[in-house]
């Protein structure tokens, strides 16, 4: 017999050691979450336009292939802001960010294809001024850990000379 001179715990210890060493499974990866970060350098450029600064930078994941990046900045009049907001898909060969508890960590490059950029306006005391502006666009965002560099035309007005917003940010 099996068991015969030995206690309990130890046939239960010898099956434990027969089923290999035990380790905590690791948390499941969730498609969607949101990413925040108060970059020290980052830019709003569009044309002419006076260069506006970023004050943060929120990446969200609806799921594994849909992001969308709400960039906000100061606006050129004193204490207004605007926020940027473009959508899109990512790219063949990019792979979605990791999330956990609806929090998502960048560790890995990302490269998105944009869709839509929306404008919203709000005064000194965060008040929005108006409905957000919105066009289909044309363009891209490269995201590694250390920058974002985002490029969004509009895609009814490039063929007349329309520039495009550009956003750029350094992340470490």
């Amino acid at each position: 017999m099996l068991g015969r001179g030995l206690g309990c715990g130890a046939v239960l210890a010898a099956a434990v050691l027969l089923l290999g060493p035990w380790r905590p499974l690791a948390a499941a990866e969730e498609p969607f979450g949101r990413w925040r970060y108060r970059p020290n350098s980052c830019v709003v450029e569009h044309g002419a336009a006076p260069r506006l600064r970023c004050q943060e930078l929120q990446l969200d994941q609806r799921s594994s292939e849909v992001l969308r990046l709400s960039v906000q900045a100061e606006a050129a009049e004193p204490g207004a802001s605007i926020r940027l907001t473009l959508v899109g898909a990512l790219a063949e060969g990019s792979e979605p960010m990791g999330c956990r508890n609806g929090s998502c960590s960048l560790k890995r490059p990302l490269n998105v294809k944009l869709v839509s950029l929306s404008l919203a306006r709000f005064d000194g005391r965060g008040l929005v001024q108006g409905l957000p502006s919105t066009w289909s666009v044309r363009g891209g965002c490269q995201i590694d850990p250390s920058d974002l560099r985002c490029e969004a035309v509009n895609s009814d007005l490039a063929a007349l000379g329309e520039p495009p917003w550009v956003i750029r940010a350094q992340l470490r």
